[in-house]
């Protein structure tokens, strides 16, 4: 059903409830439909869906519940929706317009001039020098960012607001600072990375780890690690195992961590400066590490959260290798994604037919043209360099056949295909990114009753570097600290980047679009809105890339 037009007042008001959900939601960042995700803990956003094409028939549905979606099944959407009003971007993206800077003649920003840091997991950053205006993103512990030297106002601020670059303003005092020397400044110095994973991460191992406040000695060991020589014992024969990775090497030790003190707690944490172990990590448990360093012969990781970890007793996690395929002039769609581990190319034999030719890596990329043959009751698909693709040993992606409204000029938009598993990036009309995704493992099915993800046209309104995501429900309890690249569309529904498995190209999330890292980084690079370098996550109500997810 299309929303109901409104009246200029009644969108008004619309858009102030939308603003302050879209700051609660932000506040307790989640993804709970996927396979990493629990329910928010606050109102979310809600893009209004616009109509989709009918699922496809029960046999396709099916096999997507069983974690394989059919391969080379034909979407024809006879008409596509038109967007909503809500989607609509009309150049705008404030609920009122922005009040005049309060300095009459602002003083510039300059990159080697003054700097401000952030000693909380969020510093937000707010639209005005005032904490009634419109959150706009966020600053990690540890960011650095220029500054004006002097404060714009101390409205309920009293160390001042400042205006930061590229915009915006942050209160200095209880999540940031003008100390460049404060420990926890110095601590977290080391910067996510934005062009695959962005840290090192570890998963725990069973039994979990302790986080420790502080580098323990042997007699502390001991007594929080009351198994440890048993679970060494067995550590020493998983590492001859293939898949054991070792970790990076080793970081000199923290500064702050020397001489027996304590890490240094973030902003607005409780966290007792006695403490030896802070807390004792769940079964199905991620961390995103700072730096890895080695104390008394072991080795132990800083987490973003200030935390201390020994490495010996989690995983190191192997980034998975696979992206998509860049497109541009030369190279388009159709392409075709190996699904299969033994798949081979064919090449014209005698008499018309076909034989086997050079092997294709599995999920590799083969752009296509435009010929099909069927031989034998089989279709092949001819590749760009004349070689054949077997159909049933591989999944096609083409073009959208209806063009939607929305693909126009130069505007950014992201088709996501449920049954294919694929997702492609467009301006306009034109492709320019092609990959697999791995989305709801429940396939077609009700999003608000399965692990099914959800199907419309969204605009996505909230941008992390990455966010921890976490679930309570019996028998599925999880703890995944910075999940990267994360970008929120609607309501808990989010793409990103997934370091604990690498089956892109099949369904298993609980709803989310789950990308490998390499795709998450680009996508997130590439979408709206932007995140500035220093920043660590972006807001905003109107101007984000769009969705359209569909059978």
């Amino acid at each position: 059903m299309q929303p109901s037009r409104e009246s200029r007042s009644g969108a008004a008001v619309r858009w102030f409830a939308l603003l302050a959900a879209l700051v609660l939601f932000a506040l307790n960042a989640s993804c709970p439909r996927a396979d990493d995700a629990p329910q928010p803990n606050a109102a979310a956003v809600t893009a209004a869906p616009v109509p989709v094409p009918t699922p496809a028939p029960a046999p396709a549905q099916s096999a997507a519940r069983r974690g394989a979606a059919p391969r080379n099944a034909k979407i024809d959407p006879a008409t596509l929706p038109t967007l909503p009003p809500e989607l609509v971007d009309d150049g705008s993206d404030d609920v009122a317009p922005p009040e005049p800077d309060p300095e009459p003649e602002p003083e510039p920003i300059h990159e080697t001039g003054p700097r401000l840091a952030s000693i909380a997991k969020e510093a937000w950053v707010y639209t005005e020098p005032r904490w009634g205006s419109r959150r706009i993103g966020y600053l990690r512990a540890g960011a650095v960012v220029a500054r004006r030297s002097k404060p714009s106002g101390f409205g309920s601020c009293e160390q001042g607001w400042y205006r930061i670059e590229p915009k915006g303003y942050v209160c200095v005092g209880g999540t940031a600072t003008l100390d460049l020397e404060h420990p926890v400044v110095q601590a977290s110095s080391n910067r996510a990375r934005r062009d695959g994973l962005p840290y090192t991460y570890v998963m725990s191992r069973f039994p979990t780890p302790p986080l420790y406040g502080r580098l323990p000695n042997a007699e502390e060991q001991l007594r929080a690690e009351p198994e440890l020589s048993d679970f060494l014992r067995k550590l020493a024969k998983k590492k001859k195992e293939p898949e054991f990775v070792e970790p990076p090497p080793p970081d000199p030790v923290p500064v702050v961590l020397l001489d027996g003190h304590p890490a240094p707690g973030l902003a607005n944490t409780r966290r007792s400066a006695e403490a030896l172990v802070l807390e004792k990590a769940k079964v199905r448990s991620g961390f995103a590490l700072l730096s890895t360093f080695d104390h008394r012969e072991r080795r132990y990781g800083l987490t973003t959260e200030l935390a201390i970890v020994p490495i010996d007793r989690t995983r190191v996690i192997r980034a998975s290798t696979f992206s998509g395929l860049a497109l541009d002039e030369d190279v388009s769609l159709p392409v075709a994604f190996v699904k299969t581990r033994h798949a081979v190319r064919y090449v014209p034999g005698d008499a018309g037919g076909l034989r086997r030719g050079e092997p294709l890596g599995w999920r590799e990329a083969v752009p296509l043209g435009e010929a099909v043959l069927e031989l034998r009751g089989l279709t092949y698909w001819q590749a760009k360099d004349g070689t054949w693709v077997p159909s049933d040993q591989a999944v096609r992606v083409d073009r959208f056949s209806n063009q939607p409204s929305w693909a126009a000029g130069t505007r950014k938009w992201i088709d996501v295909s449920i049954l294919h598993q694929s997702l492609v990036a467009y301006v306009g009309t034109k492709p320019v990114y092609v990959t697999l995704v791995s989305t709801g493992a429940d396939g077609l099915g009700d999003p608000k009753k399965t692990h099914s993800t959800i199907q419309g046209a969204f605009l996505i309104h909230t941008k992390h570097v990455s966010v921890t995501m976490d679930g309570d429900d019996v028998g599925d309890e999880f703890d995944l600290r910075d999940v990267p690249f994360v970008q929120y569309f609607t309501e808990g529904f989010a793409l990103h980047g997934a370091y604990w498995h690498d089956d892109f190209g099949t369904p298993r999330s609980h709803g989310c679009i789950n990308l490998s890292p390499l795709d998450a980084a680009w996508l997130f690079n590439w979408t709206d809105p932007q995140v500035p370098d220093a920043w660590h996550a972006a807001l905003t109500l109107k101007k984000g890339t769009l969705v359209y997810i569909h059978p």
